[in-house]
């Protein structure tokens, strides 16, 4: 897709230790505009895909555990995009947004968590699809920090260099 810091492609990755009911996916800025200094790896997900959870979870869930909740759309767990990807303007012109929506159009983004930011609460609202009502403001997790090591680690592999 042709975004405002250049072209980009979302990949599938396999996340170390997630499990197998939760994908994680990658923004790769393929081909970048001359003004965008960023990662080419910029931006991670990590969404939960109710059907795929073991029968035992789906059937008793714990009342923390959101995603379970029918319907049954794949789920936001987390969303980190690097700064440099975070690019103001309207926001459907955010390449952060370009890539939700995506997500939401391939049918692999349904719903949003009900543990969000006000950031996370506009990017939701931007990107579309199931947005429920916030249940429990999100604090800094350590997901930030998980993400940039995440995808420095990803960015020093071959697999996105060819894209």
């Amino acid at each position: 897709m042709s975004t405002a810091v250049g072209q980009v492609v979302v990949c599938e990755v396999d996340g170390p230790g997630s499990a197998p009911h939760t994908h994680v996916y990658v923004a790769v800025v393929t081909k970048p505009e001359p003004h965008y200094g960023g990662s080419r790896l910029a931006m991670i997900l990590t969404i939960h895909h109710p059907n795929e959870a073991p029968g035992w979870l789906r059937e008793d869930p714990p009342p923390g555990v959101t995603w379970l909740r029918d319907p049954p759309d794949p789920t936001v767990a987390n969303v980190y995009a690097r700064p440099s990807f975070r690019v103001p303007g309207v926001p459907q012109d955010r390449p952060a947004v370009q890539v939700g929506r995506q997500l939401v159009g391939e049918g692999l983004l349904g719903r949003h968590s009900t543990s969000r930011s006000v950031r996370g609460s506009q990017w939701a609202e931007a990107v579309g699809g199931r947005v429920p009502p916030v249940e429990d403001e999100a604090v800094a997790s350590g997901f930030d920090s998980w993400a940039e090591r995440e995808l420095d680690r990803l960015e020093r592999q071959s697999w996105w260099h060819d894209l």
